[in-house]
């Protein structure tokens, strides 16, 4: 046969499908629950409805198409000029042999959606503490859970659920905030690359202004800790097809000049042409602004602080960004860094309300975050709903309509715009041809939450149920770099 058919049941999968992981990048043990294997090829073709975006205003949906993926997990072709996985099969040279997926009449592949702001240690505090505002919540929850990560046996049973945990949700990509311990930052790591998950990680910087001893013993140790984590990145992964590493200042509010000078001159190593990622607040609330101000005094506007020390870059990921000016705007357009909206968490904290519009209008690149744990949601799809509901918010408050976000903008910003703000729009986001297969296979044709009853055959209204009532049931299967990672169908 020219190409082996795969009806996703899982009796199926198990007899025909005996591995679809190959080895981990690293010498990481790497035991997936049911190892699977694709006959004769490792190239891939899946058939049935396709959805991406290809643009803030433009969400493609395909009822019928076939997309391949060649033995690198790049994507080598999105076809809807055929008829069939075996018609494509045919049609492609070198795809002969590949192994076939035809979707289920309401399934769709989905792009892997990218979590541009989380906090990997406070996974344990999901849902606590929101009775407070921002100050509270960090002093009472954040600071003495990030404390705890001296110990590595913690952060190897907490780190090894939640990478799983996120993955099944659908978050190929995460951008992860640490703690301020490298050792637990390494583990961190170790987790991402065994379970196969893409992300930018890097140790918290704290030197000043945290309780309950969440806060490093010297400056100099703080940027020594540093690039450990950074080193340690670069030799499980040298290749960076899974994780790259960031410089993490935790907030102006709580990182010394010195610091901050510090992490600045390490964000441009002598030995690449391209800065380091960055992944730091801005603008959360104004005390944190004022807080900035008293740590950091001379300067008017937040942004002109990171960026007298060099960390406004392209590479630069700024959590929240409710209260910009507008040189700060100007300065995030100029120096091309990127926004983490946290719809969830601004809101169960009470921080307010940051102007996606606004920014987008403006130039600015804006993904979307969980911010967990001031955020309750673990999904982008939560965070995709509260995007929304938060521009609506503003709709309420400024009587202007232009500023609500429609769905094909809230889908954009979970996919495409997450991976315009990690600096990956050129190897993730989409299903362009020549990027990496980062997907989902969806289904919303299960007993669940989702009710498809009278829209079986309009292809955007199965997507907004999903987007709008999916959760992880839906998801049955997750690829990133074309290997198959985690679902329920795995």
């Amino acid at each position: 046969m020219s190409c082996f058919p795969n009806l996703f049941s899982r009796k199926a999968r198990i007899q025909e499908d005996v591995s679809i992981l190959p080895p981990a990048y690293s010498s990481l043990e790497h035991a997936p629950s049911v190892q699977l294997s694709r006959e004769k090829s490792n190239k891939q073709v899946f058939f049935g409805r396709i959805v991406h975006s290809k643009s803030l205003k433009d969400l493609e949906i395909f009822n019928k198409a076939a997309l391949g993926v060649d033995e690198s997990g790049a994507i080598h072709f999105l076809d809807d000029k055929v008829g069939s996985a075996a018609e494509a099969c045919k049609k492609y040279s070198g795809f002969e042999q590949a192994a076939c997926t035809t979707l289920k009449p309401l399934q769709f592949l989905f792009p892997g959606m990218i979590d541009t702001h989380m906090h990997a240690p406070q996974w344990p505090n999901m849902a606590i503490g929101m009775e407070g505002n921002l100050k509270e919540w960090v002093e009472n929850y954040t600071d003495p859970l990030e404390a705890s990560y001296k110990d590595n046996d913690k952060a190897r049973r907490v780190y090894d659920e939640m990478v799983q945990k996120e993955l099944e949700n659908g978050s190929t990509t995460v951008a992860y905030n640490s703690s301020p311990h490298y050792q637990a930052t390494n583990i961190l790591a170790d987790m991402c690359l065994k379970y196969g998950q893409r992300a930018i990680i890097g140790k918290l910087c704290i030197d000043r202004n945290a309780t309950h001893g969440n806060v490093e013993v010297s400056t100099t140790q703080s940027l020594e800790d540093e690039e450990k984590a950074v080193a340690h990145i670069r030799k499980i992964d040298p290749e960076a097809k899974l994780l790259s590493p960031c410089i993490q200042p935790r907030s102006l509010g709580f990182d010394s000049p010195e610091l901050v000078a510090g992490l600045g001159k390490m964000c441009y190593p002598k030995t690449q042409s391209s800065p380091i990622h960055v992944q730091a607040h801005m603008c959360e609330t104004i005390a944190d602004f004022k807080q900035a101000q008293k740590v950091h005094p001379g300067f008017e506007n937040y942004s002109e602080i990171y960026d007298h020390y060099g960390m406004l870059h392209e590479k630069t990921i700024l959590a929240h960004c409710i209260y910009l000016s507008d040189r700060d705007i100007d300065l995030l357009v100029a120096r091309k860094s990127g926004v983490a909206h946290n719809g969830n968490s601004n809101t169960c904290l009470t921080d307010g309300e940051c102007r996606v519009r606004e920014l987008l209008n403006r130039g600015v690149k804006v993904g979307l975050g969980t911010d967990c744990s001031a955020g309750y949601g673990i999904s982008i799809l939560d965070s995709m709903r509260s995007a929304s509901n938060v521009s609506r918010h503003l709709v309420i408050h400024k009587g202007d309509p232009s500023l609500k976000l429609s769905f094909e903008e809230i889908v954009f910003l979970g996919t495409m715009g997450g991976a315009q703000v990690c600096d990956m729009q050129d190897k993730i986001g989409n299903f362009e041809p020549g990027k990496q297969f980062d997907a989902l296979v969806v289904d919303v044709g299960l007993k669940d939450n989702i009710n498809i009853s009278g829209w079986e055959h309009d292809d955007l209204a199965l997507v907004k149920k999903w987007v709008f009532m999916g959760d992880d049931r839906s998801i049955r299967l997750v690829y990133v770099n074309g290997k198959l990672v985690a679902g329920k169908d795995r």
